[in-house]
């Protein structure tokens, strides 16, 4: 293997860490985060945006990504298929994830 080789190779293992590193650091920030909110100030209430506001939101950000893939070919292909893998990846989460919750809340 040649040097250059090596070295994408190795840019891409280290990448790949990163990225995983920096995930379960999040999640756990998020986590510990969250339950000192809880505790700390208990009269705090965690909402979400009512679905008006969601499918507003969700609507200008689907226009202005078919506005831009429609300018830019390399943002099309890009958006084509990350729209395709999250298809796939949603129906996971539904069996993986999501049911799991759901089955198991307070247990």
């Amino acid at each position: 293997m040649s040097l250059k080789a090596q070295l994408t190779d190795d840019m891409k293992t280290a990448m790949k860490a990163e990225t995983l590193d920096s995930y379960a650091r999040m999640f756990n920030d998020n986590a510990v985060n969250f339950a000192a909110i809880r505790t700390d100030y208990p009269e705090v209430k965690i909402k979400t945006f009512a679905p008006k506001i969601l499918d507003a939101m969700k609507e200008v950000n689907y226009r202005l990504l078919e506005e831009t893939a429609a300018k830019d070919e390399q943002f099309r292909e890009i958006l084509e298929s990350q729209r395709a893998y999250l298809a796939k990846a949603r129906a996971w989460t539904v069996v993986s994830d999501y049911a799991y919750i759901k089955d198991n809340q307070g247990k």
